[in-house]
């Protein structure tokens, strides 16, 4: 083993900036999503708009074994760079990066038979083939340079920079979104140049990534002799079920969008992608969070801090159900509003399928720091099965429900929500639990709190606003947003977080934040 050795990460220090570019990140998504969305429409069409979110979908499930490999990379480094095994580091990085360049030599005549037939296979009549044809091509391209990030992605994953890797997220965004606008306004706007600026954009961030991944770390050497069939193996095992559980996942997120365009057009599957969008939208907000929470778990599990590891996972389920009640509220209570000022008033009929998708959405993403728990412990199997499962559910329902009483869209949405739940509130609670030795009790209980805020900010803030009659204006919701988000952190902060709980986030914030929240409010 070498006698290299690696300090533990400042947690405190780097939470700090982990969760400040994690705001700017989010913020940047919700401004570039907003805008984007109509604009696509504007210019392009909704139906065209729909092929959009569609290829993304195809390039999910193409991507799941190197997005495995990426997990179990990320793992295997965090631990081995805790444990100052200089070796064991050098030979898991090239062992990954030699793995994943092979995968995509071999996936790289898949996703071209892809891209060619998906025109015929969605029907697409009412948009050039070429174009269809070069946006799936060069979103897949974009995907399999950014597979390549992945190795120096996680080296900087190991030291908790979470935050470089999301300087690099925010200048994929800005520099992609800035492609297309530049295009859509020079020629005549296509479909195929959303494709181009996310390749041009992947190549941008492979070259910051392997700059900034060697500046945190310079010591692991880049060489086809760090090839290890031992921890070639060993990752390949771990991949392996995260890939299962991966599976299921795509099954969960991405089936319903590519069932709602093949059984209803693409026209529905555009009116689908609005609303999943603002499901998507909080999804990632709260894959935000657990990702600086992640590394936490490695470091813990590497140092054998299993009482930490727990009293974490409690305090990250309670904090994450009530900080994301508020959110998911205010969408469901404003979403006529926020429909008509995003694409128009033609589209508030979609109210009801938001809701649909947003009332279990507290109690499920709650438990997302549940799953980061039992993966330090590598106890994978089990979990992936499940998740299998309930992505088979989810395909079986949504493929039925539509049919009953003529439900529709709304028949597709239930069975995912209802899929989702099934997996997210009742299963991985008591496995976390399982996992860890404890009651099943210690991490349902914490998901309560969360559920209880949102269905009383639900309560009283729906009537309200029907009362106040508040228009289809963003400036209007925002006003009235902000005056129900003070009133309800308040409470959140001084009646249900206990002191112990309110120390730990006075710990985290940014100093510049820290210093600036009264006394009496934190």
């Amino acid at each position: 083993m070498s006698s290299e050795t690696s300090d533990p990460p400042n947690f405190k220090k780097e939470f700090s900036r982990n969760l400040t570019s994690n705001l700017a990140l989010f913020l940047i998504n919700i401004f570039v999503g907003l805008l984007i969305v109509p604009f696509y429409i504007d210019t392009l069409g909704l139906a065209a708009y729909g092929i959009i979110p569609l290829a993304t979908s195809f390039t999910s499930y193409v991507m799941l074994v190197l997005d495995s490999l990426n997990a179990a990379i990320s793992r295997f480094l965090t631990i081995n760079i805790q444990r100052s095994d200089l070796t064991s580091v050098t030979q898991i990085f090239n062992t990954a990066l030699i793995t994943i360049i092979g995968l995509i030599l071999f996936f790289a005549p898949v996703a071209v038979v892809i891209a060619w037939f998906t025109p015929d296979f969605f029907n697409i009549t009412d948009i050039e083939r070429s174009g269809v044809f070069l946006l799936f091509a060069l979103i897949f391209l974009s995907a399999f340079i950014s597979a390549l990030r992945s190795p120096f992605s996680a080296v900087m994953y190991a030291f908790n920079k979470i935050h470089y890797n999301n300087y690099i997220s925010i200048t994929y965004t800005l520099t992609s979104i800035g492609i297309i606008l530049a295009l859509f306004f020079t020629r005549t706007p296509s479909v195929c140049y959303v494709g181009l600026a996310y390749f041009l954009s992947a190549i941008l961030s492979l070259v910051l990534t392997i700059l900034l991944s060697r500046k945190v770390y310079d010591k692991i050497l880049i060489s086809i002799t760090g090839f290890s069939k031992r921890w070639f193996f060993e990752i390949t095992e771990v991949a392996k079920w995260i890939l299962v559980d991966q599976i299921g996942t795509l099954l969960l997120l991405q089936l319903s969008l590519i069932i709602v365009n093949k059984e209803f057009g693409t026209a529905a599957g555009g009116e689908y992608a609005i609303v999943i969008m603002f499901f998507n939208l909080l999804w990632s907000i709260t894959g935000l969070i657990t990702s600086v929470l992640s590394p936490m778990y490695y470091t813990y599990y590497a140092r054998r801090l299993f009482t930490t590891i727990h009293d974490l996972s409690v305090v990250s389920v309670k904090c994450i159900g009530l900080m994301m009640a508020l959110p998911i509220a205010l969408i469901c209570i404003f979403s006529p509003q926020l429909l008509t000022v995003w694409v128009g008033e033609e589209f508030t009929h979609l109210s009801i399928l938001l809701w649909i998708l947003l009332i279990p959405l507290t109690m499920i993403v709650s438990t997302r720091p549940l799953v980061l728990s039992y993966s330090a412990y590598n106890k994978l199997r089990i979990p992936a099965m499940v998740t299998i499962i309930a992505g088979i559910l989810n395909l079986i329902l949504a493929l039925t429900l539509p049919y009953v009483y003529d439900l529709g869209m709304y028949g597709i949405a239930l069975a995912f929500i209802l899929a989702m739940w099934l997996r997210n509130v009742i299963f991985i609670p008591w496995y976390a639990a399982k996992v860890q030795g404890v009651t099943p009790a210690a991490f349902y209980k914490p998901t309560v709190p969360g559920t209880l805020a949102y269905f009383a900010l639900v309560i009283i803030g729906y009537p309200l606003v029907s009362i106040l009659a508040i228009p289809a204006s963003i400036v209007d919701v925002a006003l009235v947003s902000a005056v129900i988000s003070l009133v309800y952190l308040t409470i959140v902060i001084r009646v249900i977080l206990t002191e112990r709980e309110r120390d730990l986030i006075r710990s985290i914030l940014p100093s510049f934040v820290s210093r600036r929240v009264p006394a009496w409010f934190l």
